[in-house]
């Protein structure tokens, strides 16, 4: 499923570190990625983030999306299909990572170049996994690609745009039913949707 490969790029990178890069965006930003992983096909998401309030949005392919509050750390997932909400504990447990530290080093590799933009690339290691990571310097992550004991992904950028995002983006839609199902139902709902 989605979350576990978006998760293992997205936790290997908000550790503190030596070379300490800025690892979330400093300003509204909407970024296109492609995500590959061993034995699946490639997926395209669509990151939406407000800088200051700390919020994301992460369209899927599927038809879904999830709603991240860094500050809270809590995330939820949007089925609008189903008209329904429902607590995403993998993704909660991934946004109090995002705000702290975890003990990884990052240690600079030079320069890099993706979606037209210039990065620089660190190697990440943490007791998590190993990663290399390409940072924007206000933060963007270009392109990561990494491996823990749940496997290995890449994420590559594919298109980045410097826009306000708007408020109503990142809100709970209003009329959706709230679900509490178990991890192991929530992942068969969506397997089926």
């Amino acid at each position: 499923m989605m979350k576990s490969f978006l998760g293992l790029g997205l936790a290997l990178l908000p550790m503190a570190a030596l070379a300490n890069p800025v690892f979330l965006p400093e300003q509204d930003v909407a970024v296109s990625y492609e995500l590959t992983a061993p034995g699946r096909a490639p997926a395209d998401y669509q990151l939406s983030y407000d800088a200051e309030d700390e919020l994301a949005r992460i369209d899927t392919q599927a038809g879904y999306y999830v709603l991240a509050n860094l500050p809270a750390g809590s995330a939820e997932l949007v089925v609008p299909s189903l008209r329904a909400v429902a607590a995403a504990p993998d993704f909660s447990g991934l946004t109090r990572m995002l705000t702290s530290a975890d003990g990884a080093q990052f240690t600079p590799l030079g320069q890099g170049s993706y979606a037209g933009l210039a990065c620089r690339k660190y190697l990440v290691l943490s007791h998590q996994g190993t990663a290399s990571v390409c940072l924007t310097t206000d933060g963007v992550i270009l392109h990561f690609s990494g491996h823990d004991a749940q496997g290995s992904a890449e994420v590559t950028a594919l298109s980045v745009a410097h826009t306000p995002q708007p408020a109503g983006n990142f809100a709970q839609p209003q009329g959706y039913n709230q679900l509490n199902l178990p991890p192991q139902a929530l992942a068969a709902l969506l397997g089926a949707n």
